[in-house]
């Protein structure tokens, strides 16, 4: 079972290294949720299972310099990756950007807009271009930004309900409500990664309800060649076997 951990609201950032660090045999990577302060600066954060609370703290972030953030365990994604560079073989960023829905009129705007996040993101990023990074994000726009870095990361798009649109990328993430066995093994076909995001109990369940549910021979294929991204991937793996 190929496993991704991500961080939870019970781990200090001390004790989230330390997990990867003991748990690396059986790990094949690390997730980070990365968000950009005012002046720039990507930040890791650890996403609050209430949607509203992760949407505060994501625009407190976006509306202030690193200076003035307090309250909050700060991680800048380049101590993240300075702490795991030697023992995660996998690493995923999920970029979250700055909504641009205030301008949805003006995509000369926009693009400029994404077009600079991506570059922040990259400053960092291009520190460490012999790490195993892949970059993703639900926004399509910056996607396409993504695609345009000359880089040899992987770039992937988050699925949901809200966003069905596939568009050609290394990889799909697929929330638990977006499986469906045709269309996994259609991507396994066209040789895309795919990725499952469960990161709590209820997402964890409702991928090993939709495994229960497979056909067998169907089933054993998707589960032997998708990743699994979990807050608790102890857990998801004992739940599977």
């Amino acid at each position: 079972m190929k496993l991704i951990v991500n961080k939870n609201v019970f781990q200090s950032k001390k004790n989230f290294f330390q997990e990867i660090k003991d748990n690396a045999s059986y790990l094949e990577g690390i997730a980070l949720e990365v968000v950009l302060t005012k002046d720039g600066i990507p930040i890791v954060i650890t996403p609050y299972i209430d949607e509203s609370l992760n949407i505060q703290l994501i625009n407190y972030i976006q509306k202030n310099n690193l200076s003035e953030i307090s309250g909050y365990e700060l991680i800048t994604l380049t101590e993240a990756l300075e702490t795991i560079k030697d023992i995660a073989k996998k690493i995923l960023i999920n970029f979250i950007p700055v909504s641009t829905t205030p301008y949805a009129q003006n995509i000369e705007l926009i693009n400029a807009i994404n077009k600079e996040q991506v570059s922040n993101l990259y400053k960092v990023l291009n520190k460490f271009s012999k790490l195993n990074l892949y970059v993703s994000s639900v926004n399509h726009n910056i996607i396409f930004h993504l695609k345009e870095q000359e880089s040899n990361h992987k770039i992937g798009v988050i699925l949901s309900l809200y966003e069905t649109n596939y568009i050609d990328v290394d990889f799909y993430i697929f929330t638990p409500e977006m499986l469906s066995v045709p269309i996994l093994n259609q991507q396994l076909e066209y040789e895309k990664e795919v990725i499952i995001i469960s990161r709590g109990c209820e997402d964890m369940m409702t991928t090993y309800k939709f495994f229960r549910k497979c056909p067998k021979t169907d089933g054993t294929n998707i589960f032997n060649n998708v990743s699994f991204i979990s807050n608790y991937p102890l857990i998801l793996y004992k739940l599977f076997k």
